[in-house]
């Protein structure tokens, strides 16, 4: 299966979990995802955008940082994610993302069902 990025569904999610600005969330062929994959998706913050704080449960979620410097609060603690890091919220935990920065950032985040 192939999906052009120009197929992919734009959400536009004001104050995303809380957070301030608008996420820019572009999802990829979830019609036709493995069972327990709930979501598949490239995010993009625009500066002073954030996804506030929210926990798991049931699942976790992966980030892998695209563009731009991302300040992830990783169950209360701050950490600077530049491109190429990567991030997971266990079940159980919790996280939120804010760009700090004067340009735009990107990741993309997956999140699975743990059962």
């Amino acid at each position: 299966m192939i999906v052009r990025a120009e197929d992919r569904k734009q959400i536009l999610t004001p104050n995303a979990r809380g957070g301030t600005g608008t996420l820019d969330k572009r999802e990829y062929v979830l019609e036709r995802m493995p069972e327990r994959a709930r979501m598949f998706a490239e995010i993009r913050l625009e500066p002073g955008c954030t996804l506030g704080v929210h926990p798991h449960v049931g699942a976790y979620e992966i980030f892998f940082y695209k563009e731009g410097e991302i300040v992830l609060n990783d169950n209360g603690v701050e950490r600077t994610m530049h491109p190429g890091d990567f991030s997971i919220c266990y079940d159980g935990e919790s996280h939120g993302i804010a760009n700090r920065t004067d340009r735009p950032a990107s990741l993309f985040a997956a999140i699975i069902y743990t059962e």
